[in-house]
């Protein structure tokens, strides 16, 4: 009796075992077809970030080509950082509504202006303190 009992229980851990090496192996298996899966998704996604990545980079030479030589220099102040110094547009496309188009700003401190929304830029307008006389 006790020769049954060890011998099925001996049985019993060998079926567990093989069980639990078939279990790891299913989510091996799994995990990988989950993996394939989404790589799949990713080419699909990447492929469509290229494009329009492409489109948005032919959008906005199209925006910048207004005869104008660009001149995306440092205005020290004058300008937010990637205007064109001459025409007023900067080298990306804002985010938001406004395609800002900046003019100076008149007054002792450089600065500008949008002149399409209004927004300002430098100058006494920056949280600058004013000169006291």
């Amino acid at each position: 009796m006790k020769e049954s009992f060890f011998i099925g229980m001996a049985a019993l851990a060998v079926i567990a075992t093989c069980g639990y090496f078939l279990w790891l192996a299913g989510r091996a298996f799994y995990s990988m077809y989950s993996d394939w899966k989404l790589d799949k998704e990713l080419i699909v996604i990447r492929a469509e970030s290229d494009v329009r990545r492409k489109q948005k980079s032919e959008d906005n030479q199209r925006r910048l080509d207004n005869g104008c030589v660009h001149v995306f220099d440092q205005s020290f102040g004058e300008f937010p950082p990637g205007v064109c110094r001459k025409c007023g547009l900067e080298r990306e496309r804002p985010k938001g509504e406004c395609d800002h188009v900046w003019r100076r700003a008149e007054g002792p401190v450089p600065g500008s202006f949008c002149e399409k929304c209004g927004k300002k830029y430098g100058g006494l307008t920056s949280g600058g303190s004013k000169a006291k006389v």
